[in-house]
């Protein structure tokens, strides 16, 4: 019951304040009355009244006592003076503010991305224990390479330590009738997909191990998204069918939310069909798909990959084909497994890591700052809380005002940082999906609100420690009141204090501004790296097939008629075509190349390299310089015709570095074994950095011949006009041609490029962005510790002028201070830089980690913006006029 009364009292005070005093009045005129009724007069029974009730304030405190929390009231009572006294002081309040919000809200950020990318588990059952599968060929420089069919039919009847494994690879569709045709992302899985990831259908049912074998009908399960975004949620969506790609497909289920937090790239899955022509030893590393695994419970994951090895020796042991044999030896094949959630955020990983080490830099930036703010706000109001202490507030008492007040900026700070952090999650989401096609993207949960709230108390509990440690000496009390107003003057300790926290300013400024240094050059050096194709003229867009073209003449006609058609668009110079899109993914994995005549002592690995097919006009097109040999002709296009290859400079270089490559054959296809009728480089190309600008660990391209692009028609546009000008023309002449077939991965080859450096281009902004916040901090910290103590130094500085100390030499005094701190702050984040720059030797291209420029450059600026904050403070001290200022105190 007295729990309650003090909830009451809590939430209800006003009305329990009215109630309390009608009550006592009532009890005050009842008094006065019986007092009139004995014959008094109504003013001398009135204050026999009052003195047989006693005096009310005091029944009305002890009343309050009874009904309340004394340390909640206390609080409660803090926190009103902490918001006149912050809302006396706005420029504090907003510095302080701002300050917390740019470093709150920086690692808020990072943090989101971090723990929803890398750190919080998948939505599936026992998440730890589903890996991706795949080979490794270590010796020809492929760490990840998809595996085959055989592998999957092999670990399925044999791995024991697996509960289940699955195999999936994309598959593009489009759906819609004329005129409103669109494309789409699928995949095309086998029954145990579902399995493997714990997935319960919403709706319907999932494949069944049946539904892979050849024939056995066209069956689809949808996302969820899908089935509301395209079907809208319809319940009766089981059974349906829908045209995919010109073909009719039988709509069976429905996949929960969950599996788009794995990927949201595809709408729908498809059997994965398993023909018995696959699964023979020559496919057994035939790279076809991705797989996926469960490893069993209780079943560590080196344990599950020893087993996988063992059947591969296995394999290799009793394959009947040498040149099998010979290939698995020459590229060290070997099975690896990651875990899949790590596997999937790997190339995010190092840099989200990074970022957060120099958010948290950052915050630990803006909290020396802002505790140097809330040090010298103390120490002015050193009279005020030396005449509360004298007036009987304790210690615990003064120190809880001040990291109520320091809460108070804490969680303005976390709650303005909140937004910058909802604003700066939209930009990141849109390099994310860039550099990891697909991934869900990132948003704030109730866990980031707690951390946050968690990052907020922490800061401030440090902002306000070295206010509350200065108040809790023994002199506080004594310095305050003896020197009044004079006793802000600060302390030799509290000078050396503040003066610590501007070195350690300046020293984590200059660790992240080389930081950002060293990437904003690498980044300059990537994009002035030669594409070596004309980058700037060039645009590709890809046109889908669907099942009326599975013919190959009606294929050949309808390419043939869609390129003239390209030509005659207006502006357009040339017209190239490949099978898939010069860079893309889907070209593949790099393949041996074994070279007629090459001593079986020449080396222990395989010549390998991408083959990409493409027609003779591809590299005049592209603006590929020729320069070795010839390029293709019309020629080599002709059935029968031995098979023509060009190979790339930098295949030239790797492989051909002491002679010419021209004439050259490679013991691949059907001719492998007839030197006479083997493929021949008859060309050496220049290097097209189709894959990104910075290629240098990427595999060299070799091209062959195209007639005929199946699977679909990429196309490559040579122009002048604009992106916004030309591809209306394009869409309207594609129509005119076949206007079911959609158009997709429209783009210029320099949008191409600049997505490719996504990852360097975003880890380079958000780093230069914390640089630049560091430098304002550090900035901003040692002009105000000058500008501080300036004002507090004005009687010695008023002094010195009497005596005859001359303008420039008070300039000097104050610039001398400045100046020692930042070299002393220079020196410490020098050695800091040096030791923490080998970190980002994998992120650095062509420019070394302690990189002179650089280091020369970064220290310079910090010595310029040193100067410059020491220099104002000064220009003021030297203004200040001796006897103005000895009048004063």
């Amino acid at each position: 019951m007295k729990l309650w009364f003090k909830l009451r009292h809590l939430f209800a005070r006003r009305r329990l304040e009215r109630e309390m005093a009608e009550e006592m009045q009532a009890h005050l005129d009842g008094l006065t009355a019986r007092h009139v009724a004995r014959g008094m007069s109504a003013a001398e029974a009135h204050q026999a009244a009052q003195r047989e009730f006693g005096g009310m304030d005091q029944i009305k405190e002890r009343a309050r006592d009874e009904r309340r929390w004394l340390w909640l009231d206390g609080v409660i009572r803090d926190v009103r003076i902490s918001c006149r006294g912050l809302r006396r002081s706005p420029a504090f309040s907003v510095a302080v503010v701002a300050t917390l919000a740019l470093c709150i809200g920086a690692n808020s950020t990072i943090l989101t991305a971090l723990y929803g990318l890398v750190i919080k588990p998948l939505p599936f059952p026992d998440a730890g224990q589903i890996v991706e599968v795949y080979n490794t060929q270590p010796r020809t420089g492929e760490p990840k390479r998809n595996v085959g069919l055989a592998q999957y039919l092999d670990y399925k009847d044999n791995a024991d330590s697996l509960a289940d494994v699955a195999l999936w690879r994309g598959w593009m569709f489009n759906i819609g009738e004329d005129g409103g045709t669109a494309r789409h992302v699928g995949m095309q899985v086998t029954a145990d997909y579902f399995a493997v990831l714990g997935l319960k259908p919403i709706l319907g049912r999932f494949f069944s191990e049946d539904a892979s074998l050849p024939g056995q009908g066209k069956l689809a399960v949808l996302t969820q998204s899908f089935w509301e975004d395209n079907f809208h949620a319809d319940p009766d969506i089981v059974g349906s069918e829908v045209r995919l790609s010109g073909s009719s497909y039988t709509i069976i289920g429905v996949l929960p939310r969950s599996f788009e937090r794995l990927s949201v790239a595809p709408r729908l899955l498809v059997p994965y069909e398993i023909r018995s022509d696959q699964a023979g030893q020559q496919w057994r590393l035939a790279a076809m798909a991705n797989m996926y695994a469960r490893i069993k419970p209780g079943v560590d994951h080196a344990t599950a990959l020893a087993q996988l090895q063992t059947l591969e020796d296995r394999f290799r042991e009793t394959v009947a084909d040498p040149g099998l044999r010979d290939f698995i030896l020459r590229t060290g094949q070997r099975m690896a497994l990651e875990q899949l959630r790590a596997e999937q955020t790997k190339p995010l990983k190092t840099g989200l890591l990074l970022l957060q080490g120099c958010a948290l830099v950052v915050l630990l930036l803006g909290c020396v700052n802002v505790a140097s703010l809330m040090l010298a706000r103390a120490n002015a109001r050193r009279s005020e809380l030396a005449v509360r202490q004298a007036l009987g507030a304790g210690h615990l008492v003064i120190a809880r005002q001040l990291l109520i007040e320091a809460a108070l900026l804490a969680l303005a700070g976390a709650g303005l940082g909140l937004l910058l952090t909802a604003s700066s999650l939209r930009i990141i989401n849109v390099y994310l999906d860039r550099i990891v096609y697909g991934i869900p993207p990132v948003s704030i949960d109730a866990g980031m609100l707690g951390l946050t709230l968690m990052i907020a108390f922490l800061v401030a509990l440090s902002i306000s420690l070295l206010p509350v440690l200065q108040i809790g000496r023994s002199d506080f009390l004594q310095i305050g009141i003896k020197r009044g107003h004079g006793g802000t003057s600060r302390t030799t300790a509290m000078r050396l204090v503040s003066s610590g926290l501007v070195t350690t300013q300046i020293a984590l400024a200059l660790v992240l501004l080389i930081g950002a240094g060293l990437l904003i050059r690498s980044f300059a050096n990537v994009m002035a790296t030669d594409p070596g194709f004309a980058v700037d003229d060039t645009l590709h867009v890809r046109v889908a097939y669907d099942a009326h073209t599975a013919n190959p003449a009606t294929l050949k006609n309808l390419q043939d008629r869609i390129l003239e058609k390209m030509r005659e668009i207006p502006g357009v110079e040339s017209v190239a075509y490949s099978s898939y899109q010069p860079g893309h993914e889907a070209i593949g994995n790099p393949v041996p190349l074994p070279i007629f005549g090459t001593p079986p002592d020449q080396g222990s690995t395989y010549p390998t390299a991408r083959l990409f097919w493409v027609p003779p006009d591809y590299f005049s097109t592209m603006g590929i310089r020729v320069l070795e040999g010839r390029g293709f002709t019309a020629a080599d296009q002709s059935p029968g015709t031995q098979t023509a290859l060009v190979v790339d400079q930098k295949f030239a270089d790797r492989y051909f570095a002491d002679r010419s490559p021209i004439g050259q054959r490679f013991a691949i296809g059907p001719h492998a074994q007839d030197p006479s009728q083997a493929p021949m480089i008859v060309g050496v190309v220049g290097v097209a950095r189709v894959d990104g600008l910075e290629d240098r660990d990427t595999p060299p391209y070799v091209y062959s011949v195209l007639d005929t692009a199946r699977g679909g028609l990429s196309i490559e546009l040579r122009t002048r006009r604009s992106f916004a000008d030309i591809m209306p023309l394009i869409r309207a002449g594609l129509r005119e041609v076949a206007p079911t077939l959609p158009i997709y991965n429209e783009t210029t080859m320099r949008d191409q490029l600049d997505n490719k450096a996504a990852d360097r281009r975003g880890i380079m902004w958000m780093l230069g962005a914390y640089a630049g916040i560091a430098l304002i901090l550090a900035a901003v910290g040692l002009y105000g510790m000058l500008a501080y103590e300036v004002s507090q130094r004005t009687k010695e500085i008023g002094i010195r002028g009497a005596i005859g100390a001359t303008r420039r030499q008070i300039v000097s005094l104050i610039l001398g201070q400045g100046l020692l701190k930042a070299g002393i702050g220079l020196v410490i984040g020098l050695g800091g830089s040096l030791m923490l720059s080998r970190f980002l030797a994998s992120l650095l291209y062509d420019v070394e980690p302690r990189d002179p420029l650089v280091f020369a450059g970064v220290t310079a600026l910090l010595i310029g913006v040193a100067l410059l904050a020491s220099w104002l403070p000064a220009r003021r001290a030297a203004k200040v006029d001796p006897m103005a200022a000895l009048r004063c105190e």
